[in-house]
């Protein structure tokens, strides 16, 4: 028995979640580093600088397979998004579109912000700021790449949790049109049968 488009749908939640979570267990790993330049009230000292820049510059030389496999699972996370939008339910079709784009969003955060800075860890340009806010700028990035993917997680929890209720509603309407019809039919059955009732008497 093949799977509905429903079944499909279901599958492609969980891949959303699973890819999403990936993504941001790979990036929330950085925050062990990240947190001595952002949240140090003492404010970071020059070894903390070292040890960020040494661990971007290792995450820059990490190698080619393991950023194809990390490519490869967010890639898989839209193509479930544009599964699930295919044919979206008008009454849910937002929170559907809003996934996606939050998620290509997280995706455009890392090229443009992430990559870019941890390829300035290896050749020392940052542009118009200094190598020290430049690291600062690229932990806050991560943040902002957690954060954007939350969103996702946030929005796929409110589809599961609007579908369930859409369903639960759907439910309940088709019941009550299924007694209606029950005593629609259990009306005409007694009006036949008085009818019928009726027409022998006459008879006799």
């Amino acid at each position: 028995m093949g799977l509905s488009y429903k079944d499909i749908c279901s599958l492609c939640s969980t891949i959303i979640l699973m890819s999403t979570c990936f993504i941001m267990g790979v990036f929330y790993s950085n925050l062990s580093y990240d947190a001595h330049l952002l949240f140090n009230k003492a404010g970071p000292t020059e070894d903390d600088y070292a040890l960020v820049l040494t661990h971007y510059q290792t995450l820059r030389a990490t190698a080619t397979p393991l950023l194809y496999v990390v490519a490869v699972i967010a890639a898989i996370g839209i193509i479930a998004h544009l599964v699930r939008t295919y044919k979206p339910n008008p009454d849910l079709q937002y929170f559907e579109y809003g996934s996606l784009v939050v998620y290509i969003l997280g995706i455009c955060v890392f090229i443009t912000n992430i990559k870019t800075g941890i390829d300035c860890t290896m050749t020392h340009e940052w542009g118009e700021v200094d190598e020290k806010s430049g690291l600062a700028v690229l932990g806050s990035s991560n943040i902002i790449l957690l954060c954007v993917f939350s969103g996702v997680i946030f929005l796929q929890a409110g589809l599961w949790s609007s579908t369930v209720d859409y369903e639960k509603r759907m439910t309940e309407f088709m019941e009550e049109e299924r007694l209606e019809q029950m005593k629609a039919a259990t009306a005409k059955t007694s009006n036949t049968k008085q009818s019928k009732g009726k027409k022998g008497k006459k008879s006799e």
